[in-house]
């Protein structure tokens, strides 16, 4: 029986110590590893599968004092090597980050209250948004990018933005403190954890309004969303755990234990496997989505957080 982590790879930021590394999930080895700068937070993946960007925050937490950060890292993941430092400017704390298939990354800079779009092909800004709310904190981006929201965790509301003219759209209220965020395959729905009110709140994205609500248990910091839009998977950083949901259903289908305080969190290409990261422990937890349970364990370097899951072949 072919193993479901056979030829899997992850790529792992390590917040603590300040560097990226990857690993063949089935057999534990780490392939590289390389330095990024301080407190790196977040990452996500270029459009051409091959470059990753790092929002390197400059500080461990929110709560941390000084000015942080205000560069962003590319890497290259064939050549196992730093390709490019984005500088921010006077923009600080560089957190949330996506890139789209169009050519446009996406970086918010929490004390700016800014979401800043710039052009991959070349890093330069195309618009400073001011999202007019505290503590853009993660953004994500439509699938057809027209469309960039912001989850502001200091005022309980995610903001929409259009990307084309950098003008806010609508801020709309969820609860307190929303963190991750994820879209259904379509596009029209929007999943958005709180994190301190355990609960998930589903927004219509083109009415820019919420229709719906689901419990979790406590602390949801991130979630993730199987391919075919049916399943989310959320890490609990007050719970130890992560849970499945069936979004259609409303109806919780797994819980289950991880180690302390997980938060990254993460999806195979083929949905069948959740990654969940658990900082203080230094661990990756591999999670069989259909079954709910643990089915591997991966040792990485100190402080793991965010996390993007790949194919073997796409870091050879």
């Amino acid at each position: 029986m072919t193993s479901l982590l056979e030829g899997r790879a992850l790529v792992v930021l390590h917040k603590l110590e300040a560097s990226l590394a990857t690993y063949d999930v089935q057999t534990g080895r780490e392939r590289f590893r390389v330095p990024t700068g301080p407190f790196p937070h977040e990452m996500c993946l270029g459009p051409d599968r091959r470059h990753v960007f790092v929002s390197e925050y400059g500080l461990r937490a929110v709560e941390s004092e000084g000015e942080g950060g205000s560069t962003v890292g590319v890497f290259d993941l064939r050549r196992a090597q730093r390709a490019a430092t984005i500088g921010l400017g006077h923009n600080r704390r560089p957190h949330g980050i996506a890139a789209h298939f169009g050519g446009r990354l996406f970086v918010t800079c929490e004390p700016q209250r800014a979401l800043l779009v710039l052009r991959i092909e070349d890093h330069s800004v195309l618009h400073a948004v001011d999202v007019e709310q505290d503590g853009p904190h993660v953004v994500a981006v439509s699938p057809d990018g027209r469309t960039a929201f912001t989850a502001n965790i200091g005022a309980g509301t995610i903001t929409a933005v259009d990307v084309a003219m950098g003008e806010v759209l609508r801020h709309v209220k969820v609860e307190s403190r929303p963190e991750g965020m994820v879209f259904s395959p379509d596009g029209r729905l929007l999943y958005v954890v709180n994190r301190d009110s355990a609960s998930l709140t589903v927004v219509d994205t083109t009415r820019l309004d919420v229709v719906s609500r689901i419990e979790t248990g406590r602390g949801p910091a991130r979630i993730v969303m199987t391919p075919n839009g049916r399943h989310v998977a959320v890490s609990l950083f007050h719970d130890d755990s992560v849970q499945v949901v069936d979004v259609e259903a409303r109806a919780l289908t797994h819980t289950i234990r991880v180690g302390p305080r997980p938060a990254g969190t993460t999806i195979s290409p083929d949905g069948r496997v959740v990654f969940v990261s658990c900082e203080d422990e230094g661990r990756v937890y591999a999670i069989d989505v259909a079954r709910g349970g643990v089915i591997g364990e991966l040792e990485t370097g100190e402080g793991p957080g965010a996390m993007l899951s790949l194919d073997l072949g796409e870091i050879d």
